[in-house]
């Protein structure tokens, strides 16, 4: 028998003063409230109620069981409206991790933004070059880019941005313009650790280019640091080297082949019950992010 079994059926026969009340109350057969009454005085080794045909009384350690257990109802009663209420208005800390790469810039306004409408929320952003992990770090949610590895988490797409191959005037000067992306291989590209990069090709898989080059880093500052500097080519988002183009420190590959537009996840533990705050921050990103991308898919990323 449980701890707390019993005590609704006992609680109920004292409100309503009868088993068969009692019974009819809670949905069960009078011979069910019997058992449980019963069940629950062995438990406790003390009889709680004194039976008669006519009369159904306390007994003194029923009097004290009884106090204590409305206690504890009335507690539970508010619990549920406080856990009730937290599913409607956001409440508690906000957990963030954003990727450090480029997802400083592109969602430190967002996160701001929904931070000053929900100012009853605290919120913590996490700023890392790795994928987290949500559950076991205690993450409320994470912030990823591009293809997702499979897993049981929850993706949701919330929108997207493009990225573009971009150089100084003086490199393009002194190594030329790359017109295919076969030509990549004569260039020094300005890469991360995995040395790839990928294109949009109309109406077919992206087409996913080797590169190399003499300057690699998982910080988007800095290759958009050494891109100004004229030590090579770099792929980075247009909001990022946007003020660069406008000023001509930079230059973007004028051909349809060098651009490459990559999607934005919302990333989370689950869906089922999910809290009042993940659920508003993901449909504010929604909103928030331009609509270049279906944000209205909400799918697992693996396969189940």
């Amino acid at each position: 028998m449980g701890r707390w079994d019993g005590i609704d059926e006992f609680l109920q026969v004292i409100e309503t003063g009868s088993f068969t009340a009692a019974a009819e109350k809670l949905g069960v057969s009078k011979s069910y409230v019997s058992k449980q009454i019963g069940y629950l005085e062995d438990k406790l080794d003390a009889r709680l109620l004194q039976r008669t045909t006519r009369k159904l009384t306390l007994t003194d350690i029923g009097e004290v069981f009884h106090e204590q257990c409305l206690k504890l109802s009335e507690q539970y009663e508010r619990t549920e409206t406080i856990v009730s209420n937290l599913q409607h208005k956001p409440r508690g800390t906000l957990r963030i991790a954003i990727n450090s790469t480029y997802g400083v810039q592109y969602t430190a306004g967002a996160v701001a933004e929904f931070s000053r409408l929900h100012r009853e929320l605290s919120v913590e952003v996490t700023s890392t070059y790795r994928d987290v992990d949500i559950v076991a770090e205690g993450y409320d949610l994470a912030m990823r880019y591009g293809h997702l590895e499979n897993s049981s988490l929850i993706a949701r797409a919330i929108g997207g941005h493009t990225l573009s191959l971009c150089g100084s005037p003086e490199y393009f000067e002194e190594y030329g313009v790359p017109e295919t992306p076969e030509e990549l291989r004569n260039h020094n590209c300005l890469t991360g650790v995995q040395r790839q990069w990928s294109f949009d090709r109309q109406g077919e898989d992206q087409l996913k280019v080797r590169v190399d080059g003499n300057w690699r880093s998982e910080d988007g500052a800095t290759i958009y640091a050494a891109a100004r500097s004229g030590i090579g080519l770099a792929q980075l988002p247009d909001f990022y080297i946007q003020s660069a183009l406008e000023t001509g420190e930079l230059q973007t590959v004028p051909y349809e082949w060098s651009r490459y537009t990559r999607e934005s996840w919302a990333v989370y533990p689950h869906s089922r019950h999910l809290s009042v705050k993940v659920r508003l921050f993901v449909d504010f990103l929604k909103e928030y992010f331009p609509k270049h991308f279906d944000a209205h898919r909400n799918f697992f990323i693996g396969h189940h």
